[in-house]
């Protein structure tokens, strides 16, 4: 998984903050109260903590899960069976994620060990590219040996394979 700086620069700022605040718990007047009544130090100490932890949290979760779909995308294309896709039809989920649309795409699919089957896959992709996914075209499909709908269409090569014409 690729990090960007947002990526280690927003916890740090959390970070900064959350210190900030454990330190004004320490320095609180002994006895001092917020406006409704508990103890000055004691939220600060759980703000600071929560300024702290929440973010490094997420940043685990959010590694663990990209880092896992990393993984068996490389496991894919490593043990899988690699293969032909035509396209057989695409329709729109009615989701977008950051304006560019999900698709449904019906795929027939030929191994490369001879066996054809049908199945279908779920990408989000920008419609510029919609002219990369036509009926006449064959894209690169990896496929698991033990189960057949998990499939990885390699949309990637064949957006290299166009940039380099």
């Amino acid at each position: 998984m690729k990090k960007n700086l947002i990526f280690y620069l927003g916890p740090a700022v959390f970070f900064i903050v959350g210190m900030g605040m454990l330190i004004a718990g320490y320095n609180a007047e002994p006895g001092s109260l917020t406006d409704d009544g508990y103890p000055l130090n004691y939220f600060f100490y759980f703000m600071g903590g929560s300024f702290i932890l929440l973010p490094i949290v997420s940043m685990i979760i959010i590694t663990f899960f990209f880092t896992r779909k990393a993984n068996k995308i490389n496991d894919l294309k490593t043990t899988g069976i690699k293969g032909k896709a035509r396209v057989l039809g695409m329709q729109r989920t009615g989701m977008s994620l950051n304006n560019i649309p999900q698709v449904i795409l019906q795929l027939r699919i030929t191994t490369d060990i001879g066996e054809q089957f049908p199945a279908s896959y779920k990408e989000c992709i920008d419609p510029l590219y919609y002219n990369l996914i036509t009926p006449e075209k064959d894209l690169i499909v990896y496929v698991n040996r033990d189960n057949k709908k998990e499939v990885y269409l390699d949309l990637e090569a064949e957006w290299a394979r166009l940039a380099e014409r």
